[in-house]
This record gives C-alpha cells, structure tokens and sequence, in this order.
C-alpha cells in the first residue's frame, strides 16, 4: 500500500506541473471547485467525505476512506464575460489633473466601447491522493487550483488606460494528515504551498508630455532659427564687404599691371603689386571659408527648419489628450511562492447526521517580475521624430525593462458544513462558507523606476521630487467580506448510478460599482449545478457534473485612480487618470470529469 501512495505522488507532481488555471467563477478571483463530485452538489457537499478530494474541503474527513485512494479531476470552462455601452474620457486639463478638485471629463477616448473579454475554454485539473495508516490516523496529498481569473480587453479599448489585461494563476500542493479521535471525532491538518503568477497590462497615454515636449522643441526651434538666420544675414554681411573687396584689389592690379607696361623698370610699382595681388589672395581665401561656413549654416537652418515644420506638423494632428496617438503599455509579470495551512474538524452526531468546520488560512505573496514599456502609438513610428518622442518618454523613467513587485494576499475562509442521511437513497447536504475578501482593499504596483507623473499631490510617501514623481500604480477595490451558501442533495437510482444535485448563493465582494474593477467586474451569483456518481466496480468511480454559474448584470464607474473616489494619493498613480463607464454582462458554465481508484 505504502509504494501505491507513493506512486500517486509521483503521479500528483506531473498533473500539478500541468495544471492550468481558468477564469474564476466563484466570488472574487476563487477558482469555482477543485473537485467534480462536489461541484455536482454546487460544493455544498464538504460533510460528505466521499473520495479523497475531502483534502480541500475539509481534511478531517480522510479518516472516512478505507486504504488507499486516488482522484483525478478535470473541469473545463466556459467562461462567458462581456462589456458594453463603455464610455471613457480623458482629463478635462491636458496635463492630466482633475477640475475643481474632482474626476473631470475632457475629451472621449476613441476605440471599441463593447468587448468579449473572457479567455475563452480553459482547463484546470486537480488531483487527490489519501492512504489510511491505521485505524485513527489517514495521510493524503492534493494538488489543485485554489484562486484564478483571467481577463483581456482589446488594445484599443476605450477602457485600455485602467488594467487592460489580468491574468492570476494560482497551484497549491497540500500535504495533509487526519486523526481519528474516537468514532464520533477526527481532526485534520494540511500545509499549503501555493504558487502563484499575475501578468497584467496597463496602457499609458503619453499625448500631454509629447505635447509638452512637442511645444518646447517647437519653441526653441524657433529660437535657434533666429539665430542662425541672424549669422547667416551677417555672414552674407561678412562676404559682400569680402567681395567689394576683391573687387577694389583687382582693379588696383589691373591698374598697376598697366603702369608697369609703361614703367618695366620701376621696383616700386613691382611691390606694389605683389602686394596688391597677395591682399586679394587672401581676401579670397576668407572669402572661401566664410562661404564654407555659410554653407553650413545654411544646411543647419535647412535640418532645423525641416524638424520645426515636422514638431509643428505633429503638434497640429495631435489632440490636446493625444487620443491614441502616443499610447504607450506595461505588460507586467510577476510570481512566488506562499504557504499557508488548511484545519479541519468533523463530527458524526450519530449514524445519520454529521457536521463539519473547515479553516483555510490566507496566504502571503510578493510577487516580483518585471515591466516593459512598449511604445506602440503613431507618434512614436514617425520616420522623423519617433526616435527624439521615444528617448522623451524613456527619460521620464517609462524604461524599455524594468522590475516591477506586487503584494497580494489570498483571503482566509471558515466553512460549516453538514449532511443529513434522510435515508438509505437520500443524502441531504449545505454549507455555509465566510471568505475574508477584505484583504484585497488595496493593491499597490511597484515600479523600478521613479516616474513624471502629472500633477502628482506633494503627500505622495515614496516621491523623491513630490510633486512630480511616483513609481506605484495604486488599485482601491476596497472588498468586503463575503458568504457563500449552498444546498445539494444525492439520490442513489441503483445500486451503481448515484444521481446529485445542487444550487449555491455567492455573493460577490465588490462594495458597489465605483468599486468595480474593469478586469474584475465582479457580481453576485447563483450556482445551478447536476451531477452522477457511477461505481464501475469496488475499484473504480467516475463522477460527470455540469455547472451553470449566473452573474447579476453590473455597471462600473472606472478610472486611473482605481476606484470612482479620489483617495489622498490618487493624483500620484503611474496612471493616464482617465475615467469612464461600462456596462457587464458575465456567466459561467462547467463540465467536470473525475476517475477514482481504490488499490
């Protein structure tokens, strides 16, 4: 038996390696269930104890399972996420900061106003391994997707300059041991180490600094033409004294050439022209060089002219927000490891009633990558300009890579949990469970580089020149605490076919819609969920279930401070400070396929 176990967790690390992680479709970014044989009953079914996926759900509950046991579970998702009626604005000042003291509205960002923003059909598998030691004491190990949500807009979204894209991907391995007290009680203990990666993509609106920049070029472009105009006026000034010059030499030789025709013999008219002719030579070798330097002179004015009419010819296609024209984005990625554990009591009141409790502790994670800013707006792909905008905006510390750290924290959750044997074909099943969501009340990117930030509050803690840099970009969700509740029941139709079912009320974390995040829109829900057991032999059981997941409408009111209310350091955000609003509508549905076999 010992060398089975062992197998199996050999077996587990592969399907963990594997695992991929869907959109959530529990409350908050929870993945919606880690096993198919609870997912039938919409996870109400903890108390039951039935195959080793008990790790998760309530530890305690592998004493119940005789030898050794393996489980593996496939759900498929079929997210389904879309936005619609969005509307976002920029700033109603160019320079990004607000009017009056509030969120203004300036000019409407062009793009699609309506999205699918789902990651389409994905997959996540969870694997479950217990082996019974003796009488009171059961081992087990679990691999599976505790938390996961992934969603994408279009790049040119009017929604792209708050979070565009968000990916959380989330495996835990969890070694886990029960003791069995007496018949009536056991206990359970996991360790849970669980790895985590978080890609994100903001855009950036770069249009006022190009503007600014733009126009202080423009500027002193025109100074520097004032000034070349000026010395080429006295360079031709220079040249035609040089010429009248010359010209006064030549004909002073002409005339003493004429002379000594008449005079061969007279030494003094021979020094005269010598020298005469040695003035104008080197009159005409200055000549030369002022004209050489004219020339180049010329040729500068001609490069500095060309580049003002290219400044002014962009000035004049960019609006006052840039409108596109210059976007920029951060495509950020991040990961660690956390660890955290899992405490579990079960309790059989008698042969037809038991109850169980289930602790889940949070887990700590600083998640640490990097950040590219990648340029991709017209103005940057000038053939003129574009490199002179580019370096502009690298210098305000947007760096082509960069680090880039995030701290999350995945809630802790207490689970009571019951099961009701009505008699020998129904069982009854409900489970309450409080999530502590209200651990994500903020979320703070922090940046390698200090950044130009327009307008930023003199308050900002970590600006070196307050007033004008940052290097965080501050998300306020501000969640609450949350409940979830669901009721399931299973009927045995014959001896092999067992038939399950079950509906569960999710609430969603989100406070109100100032508080909804545009890659989060999340919402209350309800879980209809249907399912069989079938025991192929004493050996093996597969397990079918369907899921369909219903997410209340939702509206949003979002925006580059992170939540629709200005906090006291909104205006020091790494952020463009648009706002708009957008409309969602979401669903879910699942189907699970779960093989389990007894050695």
């Amino acid at each position: 038996m010992k060398q089975h176990f062992l197998t199996t967790v050999k077996i587990s690390s592969v399907l963990i390696l594997a695992g991929l992680t869907a959109q959530a479709h529990a409350s908050g970014y929870h993945f919606g269930t880690q096993s198919v044989s609870a997912q039938s009953t919409a996870n109400s079914s903890a108390a039951e104890a039935a195959d080793p996926s008990t790790i998760f759900y309530n530890p305690a509950g592998l004493t119940k399972l005789p030898g050794t046991q393996a489980t593996i579970n496939l759900n498929v998702v079929f997210p389904s996420i879309k936005v619609d009626d969005a509307k976002g604005y920029y700033p109603t000042n160019p320079d990004g900061s607000p009017t009056d003291g509030t969120v203004g509205k300036g000019e409407r960002i062009s793009g699609f106003n309506s999205d699918k923003i789902d990651p389409g059909p994905t997959f996540a598998p969870h694997f479950y391994a217990s082996h019974q030691v003796n009488d009171r004491v059961s081992v087990g190990i679990g691999g599976f997707v505790p938390f996961g949500s992934g969603t994408e807009y279009e790049h040119n979204s009017v929604l792209r300059y708050n979070l565009n894209e968000l990916g959380l991907q989330t495996i835990a391995i969890q070694p886990t041991v029960a003791f069995k007290l007496n018949d009536n009680h056991s206990f359970g203990i996991g360790l849970v180490a669980q790895h985590t990666t978080a890609e994100l993509r903001q855009y950036a609106n770069f249009g006022p600094a190009l503007r600014a920049g733009l126009a202080e070029s423009s500027t002193q472009a025109a100074a520097g033409l004032m000034q070349l105009n000026a010395g080429i006026a006295q360079l031709n000034g220079g040249i035609a004294q040089y010429d009248t010059g010359i010209a006064q030499a030549e004909a002073g030789i002409t005339q003493l050439q004429a002379a000594l025709q008449a005079n061969p013999n007279s030494a003094q008219l021979q020094a005269q022209l010598e020298g005469t002719q040695q003035a104008r030579d080197k009159a005409v070798a200055e000549r030369t060089a002022l004209q050489t330097q004219l020339a180049g002179v010329t040729k500068q004015q001609q490069t500095v002219t060309a580049q003002k009419q290219a400044v002014d010819g962009q000035l004049a296609n960019m609006s006052a927000s840039g409108n596109g024209d210059a976007d920029g984005y951060a495509k950020v990625k991040g990961d660690d490891w956390g660890f955290g554990y899992n405490l579990a009591w079960m309790w059989d009141i008698n042969e037809s009633v038991r109850v169980g409790v289930n602790y889940r502790s949070k887990v700590e994670h600083d998640l640490k990558g990097d950040a590219e800013w990648i340029l991709v707006g017209q103005s940057f792909q000038n053939p003129n300009l574009g490199s002179t905008l580019s370096q502009q905006i690298r210098d305000r510390g947007y760096k082509a890579k960069e680090d880039a750290s995030v701290k999350i924290v995945t809630p802790e959750s207490l689970s009571l949990h019951g099961m009701w044997k009505a008699n020998p074909k129904w069982n009854v099943f409900a489970d309450a469970t409080w999530t502590r969501h209200s651990r994500f009340n903020q979320a703070i990117l922090q940046f390698g580089n200090l950044k130009t930030v327009t307008t930023a509050q003199t308050g900002d803690e970590d600006a070196a020149t307050a007033g004008s840099q940052s290097s965080k970009t501050r998300l306020y969700p501000n969640w609450k605490d949350t409940w979830k509740v669901g009721v399931g029941a299973s009927y045995q139709y014959s001896e092999p076919l067992q038939l399950r079912f079950g509906m569960a009320y999710d609430q969603s974390p989100v406070r109100d819609s100032s508080f909804r995040m545009s890659t989060l829109p999340d919402n209350d829900r309800i879980w209809f969920s249907l399912g069989a057991k079938y025991d192929i032999n004493k050996q093996n059981t597969v397990n079918f279930a369907y899921s369909y997941i219903h997410i209340k409408n939702s509206d949003a009111i979002v925006n580059g401070y992170g939540t629709g209310d200005r906090n006291a350091y909104a205006q020091a955000n790494v952020s463009s400070k648009t706002d708009g609003t957008a409309k969602f509508k979401s669903n879910g549905q699942i189907l699970g396929v779960q093989y389990t076999y007894r050695f």
